[in-house]
Formats: structure tokens, C-alpha cells, sequence
């Protein structure tokens, strides 16, 4: 086992090999998530559009939550960069884009049994982010509510599994609204949920106007 490095979501000492440690991690978050949810309820923040390289904030979220769960292989699926030569290059709120995927990635990490998997296409317009796990899965009836409703408890065993709440996905969808786009689910090819994010691949002129 290795010891947990998960100071992006919280303190923690626990020597970790399963997704026990992610559970708690998560559990012992749930107040702040509270605080930082009604926050973004209250108004939306100042943000500060910046191009950056898809791809490196990609792989900093891998190399900071990989290490939670040493029995599940965190894959790259197709990363697929803009063919107009502009790589990975895209127009984003890095802080916020990088809370949004973390919040995926570790939901992923929590219910996967033993692969997680990352993806990326940048089109000519507009981007997309796509993240897989091959856990339980998610009920087709609770799709429409699980990125609307805070604190959404789904009675299956993707959530019994490990308690699991709707705040993190309602964060996600947000931060995407955001920057002008959407938060989907869909199933898996690899047998569990699998979540996505498309938005423009440039901002508007006026970023402050697209948040309202």
C-alpha cells in the first residue's frame, strides 16, 4: 500500500490500497462541499478566462488522484488535440476547470472496480472532457436529477456502496454553465457511468457575461 496524497480534497494519513480511503475523504469533506456550494449559489465569482493546455490539466489531476485507489489503473482513453495546430491549447477558468474534473475523477475513483479512464476531443468549436469508470453504474431514472439537485442520494449500489451524494456533481455543473457549456451522463462501454463535459472552446468577449 501507498500512503494517500490527497491534499487537493483533504488531510488524510491513511495508508490506502482500496476505495475505502476515497469514501472517507469524501465523506469527511461533505460540510465543506456544503459551504463551498453555497457560495457558488449566492453569486457567481469573478473569472478569469485563460488559454491553457488541456492535456498538462489533464495529467495534473491524474498524478494528484491516481494514487487514491493503487487497485484501479487510471487509463487514457483517446486524446484527441484541435487539428488546426493548436494542440491542446483551450480558453478555460483553469481553477475552476480543474475543480470540476477533480470532482469527476474522484467520483470515478470512488465506484470504479478496477479501471478509470480519461478522454478529450477538441473540435473545431467546442471541447469535451470525458471521464469512465466500470463500477455499478447509475440508474437511467436518476440521470436528469443528478447534476440538479444537491445532496441527491441514489438508492442503488453505486451509492450504498459508499454513501454517495449529488453535491460534488452539482458543483460540476456549475463550473461548466459557467464556461457556456454542459455536464452529461451516459453508460459506459466499460460497465459503469460515464460523465462529459463540452463547452466552447473559446470564451466569449466578455467572460463575466457568460457566468451570469
Amino acid at each position: 500500500a501507498s500512503r494517500c496524497r490527497c491534499s487537493v480534497l483533504a488531510r488524510c494519513s491513511r495508508w490506502c490500497c482500496s476505495g475505502a480511503c476515497v469514501s472517507a475523504i469524501w465523506a469527511s469533506g461533505l460540510r465543506g462541499w456544503r459551504r463551498v456550494y453555497a457560495r457558488l449559489e449566492q453569486g457567481s465569482p469573478k473569472l478569469d478566462f485563460q488559454v491553457v493546455e488541456l492535456e498538462a490539466l489533464l495529467d495534473q489531476v491524474i498524478d494528484e488522484l491516481a494514487p487514491l485507489r493503487a487497485d484501479v489503473r487510471v487509463e487514457r482513453g483517446l486524446w484527441q488535440p484541435a487539428r488546426d495546430g493548436e494542440g491542446s491549447r483551450v480558453e478555460v477558468e483553469p481553477r475552476y476547470l480543474h475543480r470540476a474534473v477533480q470532482n469527476l475523477v474522484g467520483n470515478a475513483l470512488r465506484y470504479a472496480e478496477s479501471r478509470v479512464r480519461i478522454s478529450y476531443t477538441i473540435g473545431a468549436q467546442r471541447c469535451r472532457i470525458d471521464i469512465e469508470d466500470d463500477g455499478p453504474g447509475v440508474p437511467q431514472e436518476a440521470w436528469a436529477g443528478l447534476f440538479t439537485t444537491p445532496f441527491l442520494r441514489l438508492d442503488d449500489s453505486r451509492s450504498r456502496a459508499s454513501g454517495g451524494h449529488g453535491l460534488g456533481l452539482s458543483i460540476v455543473r456549475r463550473i461548466v454553465y459557467w464556461h457556456g457549456g454542459r455536464a452529461l451522463i451516459d453508460r459506459s462501454e466499460l460497465g459503469g457511468a460515464r460523465f462529459s463535459l463540452v463547452w466552447p472552446r473559446r470564451q466569449a468577449a466578455e467572460p463575466g457575461e457568460r457566468a451570469r
